[in-house]
């Protein structure tokens, strides 16, 4: 088939294999309600007892990032991508999250970006949590951080890590659990979104100053708190987070465009 043939397509609930009916035109691709309505037949005919009421909200949702991708680059959406998304966003109760969901649909029927979005996107946002949500929209336009590890050492170097990878990022990126941060960073650098540095550090030594310097460290570098063991030498190493290649083509596919933020911390 021609590439640069546009295709317009209605959907009709049938067999699985007969989902959807296509109708070649060579003047324009599909309107944003006609892929909207192919995306949702697709799956009520996977999976027809929901609600409605969560069905309706992303139907906005999706309606509204469509609004404004011309028509010519409106192409139809894949049942692999259409719906285990629906179903995932369906049954999800947070509205950060069906907001990727979202997205990631909408950018899935539009040809300019289509291309681009991997199947394991679907599964990611699954095991995302808000705040790692909220990470990711930081991190997509500062896309490498400063972060240290606090160790307590004895005067031979030995020693054990107190507080791994801490930054001050959930608390600029307004997350429920700000000090959470290392769990968050250990799940997103499980799914491939993030890699550490552990062995080398940013050049520009004053980003590590508010780090090392901040009130939820204080606690732990109190002598009365390292009096109590045997390494009671405390070290700061400094690394840095950064995102991966697909994370950062996984932000660009399900996170919305976000205003920058004047607080500047983490790029050189």
């Amino acid at each position: 088939m021609d590439e640069h043939m546009n295709i317009s397509q209605k959907a009709s609930v049938g067999s699985h294999e007969n989902t959807l009916i296509g109708v070649q035109n060579n003047q324009y691709g599909l309107t944003h309600m006609q892929a909207i309505e192919m995306a949702f037949s697709i799956f009520k005919e996977y999976y027809p007892q929901l609600k409605k009421d969560v069905l309706e909200e992303l139907n906005g949702m999706v309606k509204e990032k469509l609004s404004s991708v011309p028509e010519e680059n409106i192409v139809p959406p894949t049942p692999r991508i259409a719906v285990p998304t629906l179903q995932n966003a369906s049954i999800t109760e947070e509205v950060d999250i069906r907001e990727l969901y979202a997205n990631l649909l909408a950018n899935s029927m539009n040809k300019v970006v289509k291309d681009g979005i991997h199947p394991a996107y679907v599964e990611i946002i699954k095991q995302l949590s808000p705040d790692e949500a909220k990470l990711l929209c930081y991190m997509k336009s500062h896309s490498t951080i400063p972060t240290i590890t606090l160790r307590r050492e004895n005067d031979k170097g030995e020693g054990t890590e107190i507080i791994k990878n801490f930054s001050n990022i959930g608390e600029f990126s307004k997350c429920e659990h700000p000090f959470e941060i290392n769990k968050y960073f250990d799940n997103l650098i499980r799914l491939g979104l993030l890699e550490p540095s552990t062995l080398s550090s940013l050049t520009n030594k004053q980003l590590y100053e508010p780090l090392k310097t901040h009130t939820y460290l204080k606690p732990y570098l109190e002598e009365k708190y390292l009096q109590k063991t045997e390494y009671n030498i405390p070290k700061f190493n400094e690394g840095y987070m950064s995102l991966t290649d697909f994370g950062k083509s996984f932000c660009k596919v399900c996170l919305n465009p976000i205003q920058t933020i004047t607080i500047y911390v983490g790029e050189e």
